[in-house]
């Protein structure tokens, strides 16, 4: 059996209050491996994001172990976690993270900052303005694109790097129909390249794109047949 590119075992995450600690995750076990379509499905605060969070390593589980590649990830420093963060995994945000005062072009190409070999990357950025309709917008400011703008660079931006992992958090929600369908034909091209994927949504329009779905369930996650 192949080792999976993310395996979560009784993952768990809670969260401080006035009273008692606000249970999120409450034991969720998950492999994801290569080739995989993982749709999490639910409403707006039932744990999509955090778990989407824990599994770019943007923060830490209060209980359980998380395994990268079949590697611990419980001991890992800071600067281990934002290189792998950078090298191997995509995401799209609900909130852009867009640098608003500088350019499409240039914040596409942040992530290429700390690598030693860009060049053959630049022709790949200029392409994946392309799909996502920005070729044109290529050097206007951030701040001056729509929010369906803002989507579709946020989704350029992640796919960058073909990244191994790809984390996707409402992807297509500031999108209309049409482009909603050219993002998924776009996640799909990740998906053959070799992509792990995991897209938290609401819209069931993406089960068809799913190889497995699963649904939140008080802190739990309970697969949904297809």
């Amino acid at each position: 059996m192949t080792v999976p590119c993310l395996n979560l075992q009784r993952i768990q995450r809670s969260f401080p209050t006035r009273e008692e600690p606000r249970k999120v995750l409450n034991g969720i076990d998950l492999e994801i491996h290569t080739g995989d379509r993982i749709i999490l499905f639910g409403p707006s605060g039932c744990g999509k994001t955090t778990l989407l969070h824990l599994m770019a390593f943007l923060d830490q589980p209060s209980g359980g172990q998380l395994d990268f590649k079949g590697e611990k990830t419980d001991q890992w420093s800071e600067t281990r976690r934002c290189k792998i963060r950078a090298q191997e995994i995509g995401m799209v945000f609900q909130q852009f993270h867009l640098l608003p005062h500088h350019s499409v072009w240039d914040n596409l190409n942040l992530r290429l900052r700390y690598l030693p070999q860009t060049d053959p990357l630049q022709d790949h950025a200029e392409r994946l303005l392309e799909k996502v309709g920005l070729a044109d917008r290529k050097k206007q400011s951030a701040r001056l694109l729509s929010g369906g703008e803002k989507q579709r660079l946020c989704i350029a931006r992640a796919m960058l790097l073909q990244p191994s992992l790809f984390l996707a958090d409402e992807p297509t929600g500031n999108l209309d129909e049409a482009n909603a369908d050219k993002v998924r034909e776009l996640f799909m091209g990740v998906s053959t390249r070799g992509a792990a994927m995991v897209i938290a949504t609401h819209d069931k329009r993406w089960f068809e794109f799913a190889t497995r779905v699963y649904r939140f369930n008080q802190g739990q996650l309970e697969q949904i047949a297809l």
